[in-house]
């Protein structure tokens, strides 16, 4: 499943840009100096809750809280934890080649399963030429996504992706990947239209609270208690 859900207003973006242009950036982190040759060329901020990253962790605990406390979001992912979350930048030039994200991300004992992953695109897709994030499905179907500033895109980390090079500007987002309390994609699909169909029944004065949408509620509830992990 990929969704859009537009997460910060334009203004916001611009803000959070203007703060983060003069931080010191550094080489994406990656496992090795050849990793980084042939697949990685970005830069990043990663949360370190250091004395030199202390603005850029404000901002991504912001984001974090904005994603994890999002009714959209937490109709469809069912988030648990968001983990290592980082601003990412691309210049003319950069780009991150295919790969698939770890099934497992996290620092000393929090380890955590990556069920999506996240981005949050923070400026304007006119600024930059290329850069599209390519999904490439296992069934063959293609995806290429550039999205307007302030959207956030997540999709299923276990999906083969890459960021496109950058042929003109730089492209600045925030990424981080999310474990579910549901695990299974089927089971969390099944919960997010039953839970739509709940709420749309509450919102509707003939609908509410009738039989039949107690029943529905009832179902709801009894698959929460067969899929949810902690």
């Amino acid at each position: 499943m990929i969704s859009r859900v537009p997460l910060l207003s334009a203004s916001q973006c611009d803000e959070l840009v203007s703060q983060l242009n003069p931080l010191p950036w550094a080489s994406g982190l990656a496992p090795g100096k050849l990793y980084r040759q042939k697949v990685k060329g970005n830069e990043e901020i990663a949360f370190q809750m250091g004395q030199q990253t202390a603005p850029a962790d404000a901002l991504m605990r912001q984001i974090t809280q904005a994603i994890m406390e999002s009714s959209f979001i937490r109709t469809r992912m069912f988030p648990k934890s968001l983990v290592n979350p980082r601003f990412n930048r691309y210049r003319e030039g950069g780009f991150y080649g295919k790969h698939a994200d770890s099934a497992f991300l996290g620092n000393g004992q929090q380890q955590v399963r990556s069920d999506y992953s996240l981005t949050l695109f923070l400026n304007d897709p006119d600024d930059y030429e290329g850069g599209e994030l390519e999904l490439a499905f296992a069934s063959g179907e293609v995806m290429k996504l550039k999205e307007p500033k302030g959207t956030l895109l997540f999709y299923p980390s276990g999906v083969m992706h890459q960021v496109l090079p950058v042929e003109r500007g730089e492209r600045i987002a925030f990424v981080g990947w999310v474990e579910s309390h549901i695990q299974n994609p089927q089971h969390r699909d099944v919960l997010s239209e039953i839970t739509k169909l709940c709420d749309y029944m509450m919102d509707d004065p003939e609908l509410a609270l009738t039989e039949h949408h107690t029943r529905a509620l009832n179902v709801k509830h009894n698959l929460f208690r067969l899929w949810w992990k902690n």
